[in-house]
């Protein structure tokens, strides 16, 4: 009973204390780990990946990532990040951006990009993750319920280890809910129409993988989902990052043109 009630006192500690609004959507998140640290556990998975998959010698795909990744990075107006882009050489059909401004997008992905606004629209949705830090978020509720299951009488090394294991299961390397999704979805198609890139194209993407084309996204679907409910949700939104669109003063619109990705 008594651990009960200690560790109701601490969730409700956590409730008063740990709140943080998430920008551009202004929800409220639960946050008890520090960016600091969050940024600390992306820097380190970075460099893990980037030792199991070398970054690509196309030079053509790491200029064009690294020109997107900078409108992007500016419109976010984040300057705490150690920003970094890189392609990194795989078939794997996915996209990543870690706490701290770590992003990466596999050779497999820059493949099934029409244009540059596309591409523009999964940098956004990856750093969209990464301002919200929603790793943080997931680590936040995962710090409570392994309170809740050592006890709080338990305080020690082992338990210090199990939470920190936590931290970089959940703020780095797990796939995020659709609640998270869905937000950086948002955030993403706000930042690229802010960036000067034109928001629609976010749309004519996931669309097009919407039906009988998802099985090339087999890898980007186990977790980023992909479905009517998605394309409905960016197009309910797509006035507003119009209108942002229309108040950027450098217009990059559709971008260059990408035919099974640049400098293939």
């Amino acid at each position: 009973m008594k651990k009960v009630c200690a560790f109701a006192a601490v969730a409700a500690f956590a409730a008063a204390v740990g709140c943080r609004t998430v920008p551009m959507t202004n929800r409220s998140q639960l946050m008890l780990s520090t960016a600091a640290s969050e940024n600390e556990l992306g820097a380190a998975a970075y460099a893990e990946y980037k030792a199991q998959t070398p970054p690509s010698a196309n030079a053509a795909q790491q200029e064009l990532l690294k020109r997107v990744g900078a409108a992007i990075r500016d419109a976010s107006g984040v300057e705490d990040f150690d920003w970094e882009f890189t392609v990194l050489e795989s078939d794997t059909v996915n996209a990543f951006c870690l706490p701290g401004g770590k992003v990466a997008v596999y050779t497999g992905m820059m493949r099934l990009f029409a244009n540059e606004a596309e591409l523009a629209c999964v940098v956004a949705h990856e750093v969209g993750h990464a301002i919200a830090r929603h790793g943080g978020e997931r680590t936040s509720w995962s710090y409570l319920q392994a309170i809740g299951t050592l006890g709080v009488s338990k305080w020690g090394n082992d338990t210090a280890q199990t939470i920190y294991g936590i931290g970089a299961q959940y703020g780095v390397m797990l796939p995020y809910s659709r609640k998270h999704e869905n937000e950086a979805d948002l955030i993403g198609l706000f930042l690229m129409a802010k960036a000067g890139y034109e928001p629609k194209a976010a749309v004519d993407f996931w669309k097009r993988f919407d039906t009988g084309n998802s099985s090339r996204l087999d890898e980007l679907l186990s977790t980023h989902p992909c479905d009517a409910t998605r394309v409905a949700n960016l197009t309910e939104h797509l006035y507003e990052a119009e209108a942002l669109y229309s108040e950027c003063s450098e217009k990059r619109g559709f971008g260059v043109s990408l035919i099974n990705g640049i400098g293939q």
